[in-house]
């Protein structure tokens, strides 16, 4: 009985913690669906409610009407993120294919400098990266956002090689005794099989492009070529006291990644597990 009552004792402080950590996560994302849902009146109230006494969707409306480029913004976004998560899905399982299954006395060395990549911190390719853009005349073009997407990404070169290390041999070899070169196993064999992989990165690097604020700050000067987290910026600007249609606009951005995460996460978890099962 005492041995019980110390099981349920820290069965139910782990709740306690538990219901603790889930209130720090999603008391913001409940606070922003609130006052999406409010009046600019009721924002102000003191105290303020959680639950909206007079539900409405004037917010979105506002938000519209403000900025007429509403619309062209999410479509940049997402022909950017498209675009970006199909680059990165191609080049990295391409790159990645050559170093799981190409024999070469220098490709572990080789794959060594992609991994040591992963260290190089962001902020040092800012200036670089510019200056480079610069010379080729890409600012205010959408190709610094897309094109490096399309030569490879390290830590997704990492997640494919894995995967197909996991993929047996004797399919390549199968492939082989059917008169199948390397270009028809990638094809036929190694993609098909590196669906859980493929979907994750798909969602990661969409993830990636439709949430980046610094590149689209830094190469997009007119704003009919801004993507959607840098028009989020300008709104505070022109709508700074109507918290409801900031709120509105938060939400907008945010509602393809929930919808993404909650159809696909399945495949995310079974793409990076898989991806462990060979070194």
């Amino acid at each position: 009985m005492r041995a019980s009552k110390k099981s349920v004792s820290s069965s139910i402080k782990v709740y306690i913690l538990l219901v603790g950590v889930l209130a720090v996560f999603i008391g913001p994302l409940v606070w922003m669906l609130s006052t999406m849902l409010k009046t600019k009146a009721e924002t102000y109230r003191f105290p303020p409610t959680i639950i909206p006494e007079d539900i409405t969707f004037g917010a979105f409306h506002r938000l519209f009407s403000v900025q007429p480029l509403m619309w062209q913004w999410i479509g940049n976004s997402v022909i950017i993120a498209v675009l970006v998560a199909l680059g990165t899905v191609i080049s990295s399982s391409i790159a990645a294919y050559g170093f799981a299954r190409f024999e070469n006395r220098y490709k572990n060395a080789l794959f060594l400098i992609v991994l040591t990549t992963l260290m190089i911190p962001a902020s040092v390719m800012i200036i670089p990266s510019f200056v480079l853009f610069v010379k080729l005349n890409w600012i205010n073009t959408w190709l610094p956002l897309i094109v490096p997407a399309w030569l490879g990404g390290a830590y997704y070169i990492f997640l494919f090689r894995q995967f197909i290390m996991g993929i047996p041999l004797e399919l390549d070899e199968a492939t082989f005794l059917d008169g199948g070169g390397r270009w028809t196993v990638f094809q036929k064999v190694v993609l098909p099989l590196s669906k859980p992989v493929i979907i994750t990165v798909l969602i990661f690097s969409f993830v990636y492009a439709w949430l980046d604020f610094l590149g689209p700050f830094l190469y997009l000067k007119s704003s009919e070529m801004f993507t959607l987290s840098v028009g989020l910026q300008l709104l505070i600007g022109q709508t700074g006291q109507d918290f409801p249609a900031l709120a509105a606009g938060a939400f907008i951005s945010i509602l393809p990644i929930a919808v993404i995460y909650f159809f696909a996460q399945r495949f995310i978890v079974e793409g990076v597990v898989l991806t462990g099962s060979k070194g």
